[in-house]
């Protein structure tokens, strides 16, 4: 049991938090793109990579701030994600940021990660029925 426990612990629970974070990386483009003629409004993204590591706990950010006291705000935890500006887009004359071109191609290729880890789940999944199958 030991053994199922690892493989999901490490595998499945690392493409769920994965998950998570497409999802909350969709949240912000799709903002971003809902937004594009909104003036003043600047775009965001999350950092999916740095957000990964902080999920599984490998947070050596030095930047990061810790919560040392119980009346402190937590901001430690964003439902999964923080984000932050992004500056890629060239400002327009109205202070909005957004290109929309950039922005539908960022959710296009966050689509296909999300689907991608989906799928690996999906196997990992097949992978320990046909053992439980294979195993009677």
């Amino acid at each position: 049991m030991k053994l199922l426990d690892s493989m999901f612990d490490r595998t499945v629970g690392g493409l769920t938090r994965a998950m998570d974070l497409t999802w909350k990386r969709n949240q912000a483009l799709t903002s971003n793109i809902a937004n594009a003629e909104t003036p003043q409004y600047r775009a965001v993204d999350v950092n999916f990579g740095k957000e990964l590591d902080r999920a599984f706990g490998n947070n050596n950010d030095p930047d990061s701030l810790t919560k040392t006291n119980a009346d402190h705000l937590d901001v430690s935890s964003n439902e999964g994600g923080k984000y932050f500006a992004d500056e890629s887009g060239t400002e327009k004359s109205d202070g909005n940021n957004v290109d929309l071109d950039l922005q539908m191609g960022r959710l296009t290729e966050n689509s296909a990660d999300y689907i991608s880890a989906a799928r690996l789940i999906r196997r990992q999944i097949g992978l320990v029925r046909t053992a439980i199958r294979e195993g009677r």
